[in-house]
């Protein structure tokens, strides 16, 4: 990644793809030039040994505009997510151990599907959101959704199927 310092990167995918091996050991090292970067859109996908102490990584990707995180090992992602320009995110199957706390005022759209741990829903702060897609957690949704909860009232898409 050093050696694209500089660059205009309209995608960046980094990771393992479904059909190969999970990475093994992941090396933050090789982040280490990400901040030297403009990116558009950025995915990182199955890396199996990716280190909660990695979440740093996220304050160079501040300005990007579309952030798609696949089967990557997070656990949470306590109030990190903050003042970011986010526009689209993706968290598929990260192991979250609950819903991340969001104060992303950029966001448009929200997709946080197969993460199984999760039961509750937390209120977030997404006042521009329009795309929310919950599919196949195990949210319970006893209390929730209005437009309070997602802190918005633009929302033209909400899929809450297969969820407790």
């Amino acid at each position: 990644i050093q050696g694209l310092a500089g660059l205009k990167i309209n995608r960046l995918v980094l990771g393992e793809f479904k059909n190969e091996r999970k990475l093994q050991k992941f090396d933050r090292s090789c982040l280490e030039g990400l901040c030297n970067l403009t990116i558009e859109q950025f995915r990182i996908a199955y890396l199996n040994k990716f280190s909660r102490n990695d979440t740093d990584l996220f304050n160079c990707l501040a300005n990007v505009s579309m952030i798609s995180l696949l089967s990557i090992p997070l656990g949470s992602l306590q109030a990190l997510l903050k003042d970011f320009r986010w526009q689209h995110l993706e968290m598929i199957n990260c192991d979250f151990e609950k819903f991340p706390a969001l104060e992303l005022r950029s966001l448009k759209k929200f997709v946080f599907t197969d993460n199984k741990d999760v039961s509750s829903f937390t209120k977030t702060e997404l006042p521009s959101l329009q795309y929310l897609d919950l599919k196949r957690n195990h949210l319970s949704f006893k209390s929730c959704c209005s437009h309070t909860d997602f802190g918005t009232t633009n929302l033209k898409h909400l899929d809450l199927s297969f969820n407790d």
